[in-house]
């Protein structure tokens, strides 16, 4: 039973299903920490769990979190692109939208930045910035940094 004020995890089937079938001490976890209970909708920084409680999501990172959950203004840019009934992604055409897009970062990053490379996560990114880093000095070493201890 749940301490006075806070909120009861939620065991739904979805819930023992992702258990069973993914990672059961993430649902773990979350019923410990009594985060595991389901939202009617989710608004900027508001998260509306189904029993009628507001909770604040003050977590950071994760490319959502930058804009709150569901930004009026990319709801709306994602419904009209989803609407357009392009592809999902081609490799067999130019994608008219990244070409924008990578002109925009460029001149808004000023300097020398002539060319973007997009990643769909923080692994990607290294491993770019890293091949770029070597074809830019024309070595095949990358500076790695060790911690020392004090003790």
């Amino acid at each position: 039973m749940p301490q006075p004020g806070l909120l009861a995890p939620t065991d739904t089937g979805l819930a023992t299903q992702y258990a069973a079938y993914a990672n059961p001490q993430w649902v773990r976890l979350l019923n410990l920490l009594q985060m595991n209970v389901r939202y009617e909708r989710c608004l900027g920084a508001e998260l509306f769990t189904t029993g009628g409680r507001t909770i604040l999501d003050f977590l950071s990172g994760y490319c959502v979190h930058n804009a709150g959950h569901n930004h009026p203004d990319i709801v709306a840019a994602l419904t009209r692109e989803l609407e357009s009934y392009g592809p999902a992604m081609l490799q067999s055409h130019v994608p008219e939208l990244a070409g924008e897009l990578a002109q925009r970062l460029c001149r808004l990053a000023g300097g020398r930045l002539t060319k973007v490379s997009f990643c769909s996560s923080g692994s990607e990114g290294v491993e770019a910035a890293i091949k770029f880093s070597r074809a830019y000095t024309g070595g095949a070493e990358c500076c790695t940094l060790k911690a020392h201890s004090t003790a």
